[in-house]
């Protein structure tokens, strides 16, 4: 019987990466090259949030008058967000042990997928792990169980409850490990802050 390798499904923010600022770090650099007042960062945010895509910065360009397309301002967002984004300490080192051991690893992230794959392209973290999922191409966002099942699909595996799902976030990554009948580990500081009762116990906490 073909032996099968420990399966691993990972988060990236806060788990593998970093980002240096708050999610509208960008919007003051947005508005001074863009000769937008400073006033107008908070407007700005909220109309690429309420839609986070070329569409949203279409909204931006037509709502400021700017002589760009929403796909060239999306293009410059995607870049200046991965350029923002770090490795936490002893990521690589960490990944590469786990697959010198023979663990297969997925990265199951929420978010847009142009900058998250953006992201893993800067930090080098694309050839250190075996497949990736985001939730924007996946259509479904953690903690539904469809994002992990996807993952696993992709790796021409199907989960087991003697698989892993690690990340730093308890409603998304613990409560959709639980839902899957994953076991877990919990990214957090320590020690770590109490959990709310609605959320569910991870197997192990680091």
């Amino acid at each position: 019987m073909r032996h099968r390798s420990p399966l691993l499904l990972i988060d990236l923010d806060h788990t593998l990466v970093e980002r240096d600022g708050g999610p509208d770090a960008w919007t003051p650099a947005f508005c001074a090259t863009h000769g937008l007042p400073p006033e107008a960062a908070p407007t700005v945010f909220t109309l690429l949030r309420a839609d986070r895509s070329p569409t949203g910065f279409a909204r931006i360009a037509a709502h400021y008058g700017l002589p760009h397309t929403g796909a060239t301002l999306w293009a410059n967002h995607v870049t200046q967000e991965a350029a923002r984004t770090h490795l936490l300490p002893g990521v690589p080192e960490a990944l590469a042990t786990l697959r010198a051991a023979g663990w297969t690893i997925a990265v199951v992230t929420n978010g847009s997928t142009d900058i998250q794959r953006a992201k893993l392209t800067r930090t080098g973290l694309l050839p250190a792990v075996d497949a990736v999922c985001v939730s924007e191409e996946a259509g479904a966002r953690k903690p539904d169980p469809a994002i992990f099942h996807l993952a696993a699909t992709r790796l021409g595996r199907t989960l087991t409850p003697t698989d892993w799902m690690v990340g730093n976030n308890p409603a998304t990554d613990l409560r959709g490990a639980h839902a899957t009948g994953l076991r877990s580990i919990w990214i957090t500081p320590s020690p770590p802050p109490p959990l709310p009762p609605s959320h569910p116990t991870p197997t192990h906490t680091g």
